[in-house]
């Protein structure tokens, strides 16, 4: 028999990331940090362009895994760095494998993080606004 909470919300069922997901997501960020600054089997287009990793999310069952990440200076070639992380994607993934003792190898994801764009975009709203 169920319960009827007469305070239930919903945001209260919603979690973030418990204290083992962070710290395997943050073993991750410096594993990626490291991918690419030691790889060689990279897509090529990589080497040339530095990334910056800004966030890192695993799912709660470890097997997924969501990359944002910025290009320095090098906004204009979004699609081709987005394609070279796709052919690249199988390579980071086994190098993270092999740094990361997991049961399972976690499918690593890659997007390009908006963050920046839509907070600069709302502050010119509230400037305009403001005028």
């Amino acid at each position: 028999m169920l319960k009827k909470n007469k305070n239930f919300k919903f945001k209260t069922r919603e979690k973030g990331q418990t204290t083992r997901q962070q710290k395997i997501s943050q073993e991750i960020h410096n594993a990626l940090i490291e991918c690419f600054q030691k790889s060689g089997r990279l897509d090529p287009l990589l080497s040339h362009h530095a990334l910056t990793i800004t966030k890192v999310n695993i799912s709660a069952d470890l097997k997924l895994v969501n990359c944002f990440y910025l290009p320095f200076g090098n906004a204009d070639q979004e699609q081709k760095i987005e394609e070279a992380l796709e052919n690249s994607r199988y390579v980071i993934r086994d190098y993270v494998t092999k740094k990361i003792n997991l049961k399972y190898s976690p499918e690593i994801r890659f997007f390009f993080d908006r963050f920046y764009e839509t907070m600069k975009a709302i502050e010119e709203i509230n400037q305009d606004k403001g005028e």
